[in-house]
């Protein structure tokens, strides 16, 4: 990807973020989040937990700076993810974060995060 296609797209608003995400994610079957002896997470306005997620090594690593400066991305294999991570944060109530940009993201539970997912595979 070139420096302009990348800029293109983590300057994209956050919905369109999202579907590209969405995209992305069901092509390779691999999500990305940023990893430190643990994952990098977040909070929303309400102080509610938020884990980011992005869909391309690029993209994480583009916000590896401030809290998070010393994290690398990590890849996750889809369907493991979906399998045993989704579930989990629906049952403890933390939200992801979609293709944050150092800015904002798509704040998503983890439910609709599953559906859209599954939609978007069934088209592979």
């Amino acid at each position: 990807m070139n420096l302009k296609e990348f800029n293109a797209i983590v300057s994209s608003p956050a919905d369109l973020r999202y579907e590209y995400f969405i995209k992305k994610t069901a092509d390779t079957q691999i999500l990305w989040g940023l990893y430190d002896e643990g994952w990098a997470m977040t909070h929303d306005q309400d102080g509610s937990a938020l884990l980011p997620l992005w869909p391309k090594s690029e993209f994480a690593e583009h916000c590896s700076i401030d809290e998070w400066s010393g994290y690398s991305g990590r890849p996750l294999d889809l369907a493991a993810f979906m399998e045993k991570i989704l579930p989990k944060l629906e049952q403890d109530g933390v939200k992801t974060a979609i293709f944050y940009n150092n800015s904002d993201s798509a704040i998503v539970g983890a439910g609709r995060l599953m559906n859209d997912l599954r939609a978007a595979l069934k088209k592979y």
